[in-house]
């Protein structure tokens, strides 16, 4: 868990979700959710699938960019784990990877992310 902080057990994904102010880690079943707030509150995106580039790809997060990712959920059903990174096309560091059902909180102000893939 490279960059990360405390993590605890949940998870959630909307394909190419945003808006401001959801309950508390709502994340679709089958999804990956990243939020502006601890756990998980505040502005949320959600995907199903991969997503290279989080500014340009299919389902955009408009507001990763200037908003550091707070916290996040693996929803997903499948069983696969999901991992975030700093830069498009998996690439920068990878800050996390989440295991089925995981929830974390990123340590301090959080973390700019620009993409994502389902394994680790």
């Amino acid at each position: 868990l490279a960059g990360a902080a405390a993590i605890t057990a949940t998870a959630w994904l909307i394909p190419g979700f945003a808006t401001a102010a959801p309950a508390a880690w709502d994340c679709n079943d089958g999804s990956f959710c990243v939020y502006s707030g601890d756990n998980g509150a505040g502005s949320v995106c959600g995907w199903s699938g991969d997503d290279p580039d989080w500014h340009n790809g299919t389902s955009q997060c408009s507001w990763t960019g200037s908003t550091r990712v707070q916290s996040a959920f693996n929803n997903g059903l499948s069983g696969l784990p999901v991992s975030a990174y700093t830069a498009i096309n998996e690439g920068g560091t990878r800050v996390f990877c989440l295991a089925k059902d995981g929830k974390i909180n990123l340590s301090g102000v959080g973390t700019y992310l620009r993409s994502h893939t389902w394994s680790c």
